[in-house]
């Protein structure tokens, strides 16, 4: 059975472009969300990945991540904290943790 997961790519406030997802990202969907996000890095722009409504991820979905490091910056919930800091990824982008309630975001890692 796959998880829930909701992908949409639209443009960030500040220009670039952006892919949004919201649910999970598992084995049993890493496969659309990879395309997606291949299909949405663009060359001379940096991707925003924001993975604010993310309430899980696993090993496969940040291998994802990982395979496109150099050309994304990622926006996570502070639910994802932990994961993220310790998965080193961010020694290779940038990350920013997005509180619900709050409009400025504060670096991971």
């Amino acid at each position: 059975m796959t998880t829930p997961l909701h992908i949409t790519t639209s443009q960030a406030p500040d220009g670039r472009p952006r892919l949004t997802a919201v649910g999970e990202i598992d084995i049993s969907n890493t496969k659309e969300f990879t395309a997606k996000l291949c299909d949405a890095v663009a060359p001379g722009h940096r991707l925003l990945v924001d993975l604010t409504l993310v309430t899980y991820l696993d090993s496969a979905a940040l291998a994802a991540l990982f395979a496109y490091a150099k050309q994304i910056d990622i926006h996570i919930s502070p639910l994802n904290e932990t994961l993220f800091s310790f998965s080193g990824l961010s020694q290779l982008t940038t990350i920013r943790v997005i509180p619900a309630d709050q409009d400025q975001p504060s670096s991971a890692g």
